[in-house]
């Protein structure tokens, strides 16, 4: 796996949900949990997968976004869903 890519992934990921969620991107870490950890409320829920959506142009199917349990976890979605692209 790329280590960078995955990196760079990460940050993006966190710049988006500190952005949405007007919190410190501090406050984000790799195993922070989204549903307990953070103050998602659903719209903001919706933009943020609107914003992940647009900056690596892909979808995100439903049920595959409620297996996403941590921010790795998303991460390793978008990897996935962006491998040769």
């Amino acid at each position: 796996m790329d280590d960078s890519r995955r990196e760079q992934i990460y940050n993006e990921v966190i710049r988006i949900l500190s952005t949405d969620l007007e919190v410190s991107a501090d406050e984000i870490a790799n195993d922070t949990m989204l549903n307990s950890e953070l103050p998602f409320d659903s719209l903001q829920l919706y933009e943020f997968v609107i914003d992940l959506e647009e900056a690596y142009n892909i979808k995100l199917p439903d049920e595959m976004l409620d297996q996403m349990k941590t921010v790795d976890d998303i991460v390793s979605l978008i990897m996935r869903l962006t491998e040769g692209k």
